[in-house]
């Protein structure tokens, strides 16, 4: 491994983070090319013309980041500390939602650092990924994430990479169905500026409205995937309603039967950080 960035491992209001419930915060952090270890999180990064491996390790209150390989060069460095802070959402504020929680009964337990949602290092990797959950079981979205790090050469593949890849590849190798065209399509927009995916984060000014309708606007994207990537994008106000977090809402909060709206309202009270605050009530068991 080069030489070590180090980082507070801090959010935007100097809250904590809490490292090992970042990394497990969600199915899609564990997919490849990422692996969750023990006490650490890597994953396969194409850095320039190099796939790199990426270690990150929480050292007290600080993110470690070394890359395999030779020693990095300073625009490299640059580009890993950028990837470092996307991932982890380093630039994400949750201070407001903590002292929202700090003495509540079902989700104070949140307030020393969880509920920051693991990213991918670009927005049109969570984008795909996401759409690669839609209507399938997990082993299916495995086998579809398998293949385009197979195609990526051991990283993800980019925009580029995807816009010219013929569609047979889709049907035939990654079996996406559907999705594969729609996939292929997003990939040739990205890739030739007519869409801009970074202009979705809170920063670019965008409400949530306005965001919400831009990914419903997207082929293979629907009210469960847009509310799934606004939470990645650090909008939280949408619930993510599914095959997997109804029934377990149901379990949890000992009801045979709840509408989406009856959902929506139960959680409302909690305003912007809604649909943060019903992922953490579902995934309180998974660390």
């Amino acid at each position: 491994m080069s030489a070590t960035i180090v980082l507070a491992l801090r959010g935007a209001g100097d809250e904590p983070i809490d490292f090992r419930r970042t990394i497990t915060s969600h199915g899609l952090a564990a997919l490849a090319p990422a692996r969750i270890l023990d006490s650490a999180y890597e994953r396969d990064v194409r850095i320039g013309t190099r796939v790199r491996t990426l270690r990150f390790e929480a050292r007290g209150d600080e993110l470690h980041v070394s890359a395999s390989g030779p020693r990095l060069r300073t625009a490299e460095a640059t580009h890993v500390r950028a990837i470092a802070r996307r991932i982890f959402r380093l630039d994400d504020d949750l201070q407001p939602f903590y002292a929202a929680i700090a003495n509540d009964a079902r989700l104070g337990w949140a307030a020393h650092g969880a509920g920051r949602l693991l990213a991918s290092p670009s927005i049109f990797e969570d984008v795909v990924k996401t759409i690669c959950t839609t209507n399938c079981a997990w082993s299916a979205t495995i086998r579809m994430n398998d293949a385009l790090v197979e195609l990526g050469g051991g990283a993800f593949p980019d925009a580029a990479l995807l816009a010219r890849t013929p569609e047979r590849w889709f049907a035939e190798r990654a079996r996406m169905g559907y999705r594969g065209p729609y996939i292929r399509a997003l990939a040739r927009e990205v890739d030739a500026g007519r869409l801009d995916l970074d202009a979705l984060v809170p920063s670019r000014g965008f409400d949530d409205d306005e965001v919400e309708a831009r990914l419903l606007a997207l082929a293979g994207v629907g009210p469960y995937a847009a509310a799934h990537i606004m939470q990645l994008l650090g909008r939280h106000h949408r619930l993510i309603l599914d095959s997997w977090t109804r029934p377990n809402y149901l379990r949890i909060a000992g009801k045979k039967r709840a509408s989406d709206a009856t959902m929506r309202r139960a959680f409302a009270r909690y305003g912007r950080y809604a649909g943060l605050a019903f992922w953490l009530y579902l995934t309180q068991e998974w660390t």
